[in-house]
């Protein structure tokens, strides 16, 4: 019986050791093990949704300002709107003008009164404004000379005013709410009015 054993082992070994067995038997044979880098799987780039938005926003931003700048009447109409605001605030409401944008301790103030019939006149330079602005958008519509002279007013007139708004916040007497509605209002405005000028010089290469 141990004779036995041993010559069973014997074949054992001989049968591991056999090419030809092996080619048989594939389970004898050892499995290549993958490499690592084989398996990472390289994920599909897809752009994320902000990026899509602030894509379609930039393109959106960009024909706007295009079709701005293709003719003056946008920036006319614009600086119509605003001047007929101001008028509104100032000339109708100049009490409630002071109101909500003076500080509180110059409210009581004796020169209170007469700030508002100063407001007043502001009002009346306003409708002016408006009334260039509402005439160079209806009957300068083809003359581009009467265009750029209304632009450049226009633009100088709402600088201006952006300037005295700050220097009027600097001073201490009026509040933010003041220089962000006024100052800001009239800042834009006088940047479009500025870039419509410049547009309209470069097509006719002559200033006025």
């Amino acid at each position: 019986m141990p004779q036995s054993q041993t010559i069973n082992d014997d074949d054992i070994q001989a049968i591991g050791h056999d090419p030809f067995h092996q080619q048989e038997n594939p389970t004898f044979q050892q499995t290549p093990q993958p490499l690592k880098r084989n398996n990472t799987r390289h994920r599909p780039f897809y752009p994320s949704t902000i990026r899509i938005i602030f894509g379609h926003i930039i393109s959106l931003f960009i024909f706007l300002i295009r079709q701005l700048f293709r003719s003056n009447n946008l920036p006319f109409l614009l600086t119509f709107i605003w001047h007929s605001f101001s008028l509104n605030r100032l000339l109708f409401s100049s009490r409630k003008y002071l109101i909500r944008y003076t500080i509180k301790n110059n409210k009581r103030d004796i020169s209170h009164a007469i700030a508002a019939d100063v407001v007043k006149r502001l009002g009346g330079i306003n409708s002016s404004l408006a009334l260039l602005a509402l005439l160079a958008l209806t009957r300068f519509s083809k003359d581009m000379s009467a265009q750029k002279v209304s632009l450049l007013v226009l633009a100088t007139a709402n600088a201006t005013q952006t300037w005295l708004d700050f220097k009027s916040w600097k001073n201490g007497r009026w509040n933010w709410s003041f220089l962000t509605e006024s100052g800001g209002g009239n800042g834009t405005i006088a940047l479009v009015n500025m870039v419509a000028y410049g547009v309209s010089v470069v097509k006719t290469r002559s200033i006025l």
